[in-house]
């Protein structure tokens, strides 16, 4: 009998056990002030580390003569440090048109930056302030290909000129595109949840390690919790050229074309649902030097002239190409010398054409 009543309690105690081992690591961490989740841990953790190195960012444009000196227009925005040299990052739209540019530091000082290079089509501009560099703070770097679809994403920027808020939210979509996108960022948006507001253009969208996935550039003003952020992996690729340069390598391959759908295939007949329709191909160009092959019948639809007959792209690299935005993005990783390979389709023969990128011709 004392044994049976041992074996009771002790099965009754593990049990109890048990639920308290369970409410344990279930309950909210605790700390001083109220109860926080781990989430709600991670998120201020993120911004301690991550405000420090998010700049606001004043600009103006002036009218200066030798008695006195006029505003005309102003701005604020955000921008974020990306090394210890002083380089920030930020949307070209807020510079375009500017010509004085003031930075405020996490620490409160107050800085003049320069202008070092733009990628207008990118929306994306980078600014360089010389300061101790015991206050500058640089903000890791993330991989925007590695996104997924409802992880979260933070926000830190100065909306309406509140320096340094943060707002939280999720990843609602990827490959986004907003109307009148250039190429280069259609399909190519991330859309997320997390309230961006007028001030916040150019400051960072942080994952839940503190690492700078994308640029917050837009908001949809017909909704609310419609933003769009530029994808970070855009940026990596052309801050060398801008530092360097001034802007972005952009190889010129010399030719037209238009995105074939199923609805153009059938209304010219044509013999692929989807490509790229070469369309003109630019005398003494990378492309016609390689051999790729224009149209010559043009027929007007509507106001949109359609030029027929030429060669049809269905590839690049080995990777199937359906929009002129795809071939936008494979070409922003370019660099000059290098050989990319077109698959087209001419005439009932599928045909592989390299093409040998030359350096970047700047025309003004």
């Amino acid at each position: 009998m004392i044994r049976n009543l041992f074996n009771r309690q002790f099965t009754i105690s593990s049990f109890l056990l048990v639920l308290w081992l369970l409410f344990v690591s279930t309950s909210p961490v605790q700390v001083q002030g109220g109860r926080l989740t781990e989430d709600e841990q991670n998120t201020i953790e993120i911004f301690k580390n991550a405000n420090r190195g998010v700049v606001h960012i004043n600009v103006r444009v002036t009218n200066e003569s030798r008695f006195e000196k006029h505003e005309l227009e102003s701005d604020t925005g955000t921008g974020f440090i990306i090394d210890k040299e002083g380089y920030i990052l930020t949307n070209f739209h807020m510079v375009k048109n500017m010509n004085q540019i003031d930075v405020i530091l996490g620490s409160g000082s107050r800085l003049s930056a320069v202008l070092v290079g733009t990628a207008p089509q990118l929306d994306i501009a980078l600014l360089k302030a010389d300061d101790p560099q015991e206050e500058l703070f640089p903000l890791p770097l993330g991989d925007s290909n590695a996104l997924q679809i409802g992880q979260k994403v933070i926000a830190i920027g100065n909306p309406l000129g509140l320096h340094n808020t943060i707002t939280v939210g999720v990843v609602s979509a990827l490959r986004r595109s907003l109307e009148d996108s250039p190429l280069e960022l259609r399909n190519a948006l991330i859309q997320t949840d997390a309230a961006i507001n007028p001030g916040n253009s150019g400051g960072p969208l942080l994952n839940s390690s503190g690492e700078v996935v994308g640029i917050n550039t837009a908001i949809a003003g017909n909704a609310q919790n419609l933003g769009f952020a530029i994808p970070i992996n855009f940026a990596r690729r052309i801050i060398p050229d801008l530092i360097k340069m001034g802007h972005p390598y952009q190889p010129q391959l010399g030719f037209s074309a238009s995105e074939i759908t199923p609805s153009i295939a059938k209304l010219f007949g044509l013999p692929l649902e989807r490509g790229l329709l070469v369309e003109e191909v630019m005398p003494g160009s990378p492309a016609a030097l390689a051999g790729l092959r224009g149209g010559e019948r043009v027929v007007i639809v509507t106001d949109r002239p359609y030029i027929l007959g030429g060669d049809i792209v269905t590839e690049v690299n080995g990777k199937e190409l359906t929009s002129l935005s795809e071939l936008v993005h494979i070409l922003l990783e370019a660099r000059p010398n290098q050989v990319i390979l077109l698959n087209i389709y001419r005439r009932g023969q599928k045909i592989e054409i390299p093409i040998k990128l030359v350096k970047m011709q700047m025309q003004f």
